[in-house]
Formats: C-alpha cells, structure tokens, sequence
C-alpha cells in the first residue's frame, strides 16, 4: 500500500483553559509560604502540568470538553474489544477526534455510542487489525482519512444520517467488500475506493455514489 501522508487539521477547544486552572498556581504558592524554611520546594504543579492533558479519562480513554460535549482524544488502553463510553464526566461523548485511535495496531473491534455525531481526521488510521465497527445513526460527518489503513476492514455500514465523507476515508482498506451507504446524496470525494479490488459498493437506487461506482467501473448493487 502506498504511504498516505495527512495534513492533521488543529483542533482548539476552549475547555483547556478552564482544565487548566483546576491545578492553580495560587494554592502551590501559599503552600509553600506556609512551609519551614528548611523544608526544600516543592516541585511545581505548573510545570507538570504542561505535559498532561487537558481532560483525562480514568480507564482507557482520553477527552476534553466543549460546549457540554465531550470529545474523545485519545485512546489509551490496550483491549483488542473496545466500548467507548456515551459520557465522561456528565457530557455526551459526541465526536472521535483527530487520530484519536492511530496506528492502535491490536484493536479488533470498536464499538461507539449512539451519542457520537462525528468521527474526525484520522481518527481510526492505521488500525491495521481492526475488522468491525459501527457508525451510530447519529453520526452527521466522517472526515478526512477516518479508516486509512485499516487493512483488515472488511465491511462498513454508513446510515443515512451521514451527510459527507471526506477523502481518502477509506485508502488502504484493502480487505473491505461491502460499503453499504444509506444516504443516496452523498456524493464521492476520492474514498480511495477506486484501489479496493474487493469492494461491492451498495446504495439506494439512484444515488450519486452508485452512478460514480458505475461510471469507474466498480462493482455496486441497490440496496
């Protein structure tokens, strides 16, 4: 498989800020007034907290919060079954963010939440074992590289709630043989499927993607 290079998108939310001062320079300063003058200084929790991130989950995942949503950053577990949890902290989990699972290489199978809406950038790129996912019919977006390199991928149900899927969604998927897309406007913005020999791209009769499918030569099928 050729090497796909992203260009990772910068994603500010404004919940960092807000994170950031639950460890306040303040109390770090009175404690030390308060202490001998022979105790040595305490390591400062500024400092320490510049490599942290902003939200951590406390089992498998990391997140950061914006406007009353909560947003997945990170994975940080080592299951091959993953169950991304629906809230953190009280907010929905909406969104997958930017390479938030890359290159988890053992992940076999994830299953998201009916709160997500959105799966972003790369989210899922090179999880080279991964054979089974299910996109929540909430979901509005998958954006931009989401599944490269999930080779072993071998089946991806998009609801119709999907309004867009970004390009290369789906480059180095080489073991995908059923794309079935419910959304009969979406159209196709270079998914990579024109390299998957496999795939059988299914769809309602008259979508945009299945006369593209027909017009490149790719197997497809009304659903």
């Amino acid at each position: 498989m050729k090497k796909i290079t992203l260009l990772p998108l910068i994603l500010t939310l404004t919940a960092a800020a807000g994170c950031g001062n639950t460890v306040g320079s303040d109390s770090g300063s009175s404690e030390a007034a308060s202490a001998p003058a022979t105790t040595a200084p305490a390591v400062t929790t500024e400092a320490a907290a510049e490599t942290q991130p902003a939200v951590q989950g406390e089992d498998k995942f990391e997140f950061e919060l914006h406007d009353g949503c909560a947003v997945v950053t990170k994975y940080t577990g080592n299951s091959a079954d993953v169950t991304v949890p629906d809230e953190y902290e009280g907010a929905p989990v909406t969104e997958i963010g930017f390479y938030a699972f890359e290159a988890e290489f053992d992940i076999a199978s994830v299953t998201l939440p009916e709160t997500v809406t959105l799966i972003g950038e790369g989210a899922f790129m090179d999880c080279s074992s991964l054979t089974s996912i299910n996109i929540p019919a909430a979901v509005t977006g998958i954006d931009r590289g989401a599944f490269v390199g999930c080779s072993k991928l071998g089946k991806l149900d998009i609801p119709e709630s999907v309004g867009y899927i970004r390009e290369e969604a789906f480059t180095g998927c080489g073991s995908m043989k059923t794309l079935n897309i419910m959304n009969p406007d979406i159209a196709y913005e270079n998914w990579g499927l024109e390299e998957l020999t496999g795939v059988t791209v299914y769809a309602p009769d008259g979508s945009a993607v299945l006369d593209w499918a027909s017009e490149r030569g790719i197997a497809n099928d009304i659903l």
